[in-house]
């Protein structure tokens, strides 16, 4: 690459998963990567690759601290077929929470085949720069990490189950419950402010 050109950027979102500055976001967005900044709330620092998953489209990032706060998991009840779940890209999020927005567009469908095994689809209509987010549902709890579109208002994300253990095989304990994570009128929006970040990789 010549020095006078300008590095080549590809982004993401990725989620804090623990109060130790962890970071999972997909893997197709920092694989082979330079350089990976995280950004969140005006700030950026340099993370550090931890480990990519094989079966899943999933990577594991290690950042100096926790911005925001970390997600929590089902501990054992997923969200079932037509259930409705959030998931936003992190550059989108500041205007919804600002307006007091919430995307409502997204019902959990039904996947198919082996090649899907591990993985909720997803009827919505996110667009470039989700790969990675977290898929909330109404509790506020991760149910999947956003990672391909297999046409225009469907998109695939790994499961809970499949995330937690990519964790587990890092020695990553992410917390679980069942219960709401929402207090108040707080929105699925700003909860995935919250934990969400903005991930970009600088070839």
């Amino acid at each position: 690459m010549r020095a006078d050109l300008p590095p080549v950027e590809r982004a993401g979102t990725g989620f804090f998963v623990d109060d130790l500055g962890h970071v999972l976001t997909a893997r197709h967005v920092v694989q082979s990567c330079g350089r990976i900044v995280v950004q969140k709330e005006g700030r950026s620092t340099t993370a550090r690759l931890i480990a990519l998953s094989t079966p899943y489209d999933l990577a594991l990032l290690k950042t100096p601290t926790t911005r925001g706060i970390a997600a929590v998991f089902p501990r054992t009840a997923p969200s079932s077929v037509n259930s409705m779940v959030f998931a936003a890209d992190y550059t989108s999020l500041p205007t919804m929470v600002t307006r007091g927005g919430m995307l409502a567009n997204a019902s959990v469908g039904k996947t198919s085949g082996s090649n899907e095994a591990g993985h909720i689809a997803i009827t919505s209509t996110v667009t470039f720069g989700a790969s990675g987010a977290p898929v909330l549902d109404s509790r506020g709890l991760v149910e999947g990490v956003i990672s391909r579109k297999t046409n225009v208002n469907r998109v695939l994300a790994v499961s809970a189950a499949s995330a937690k253990s990519f964790l587990a095989s890092s020695n990553i304990r992410p917390q679980e419950d069942d219960r709401p994570q929402l207090s108040g009128s707080a929105s699925r929006a700003h909860r995935a402010a919250s934990i969400s970040a903005r991930v970009v990789c600088l070839n």
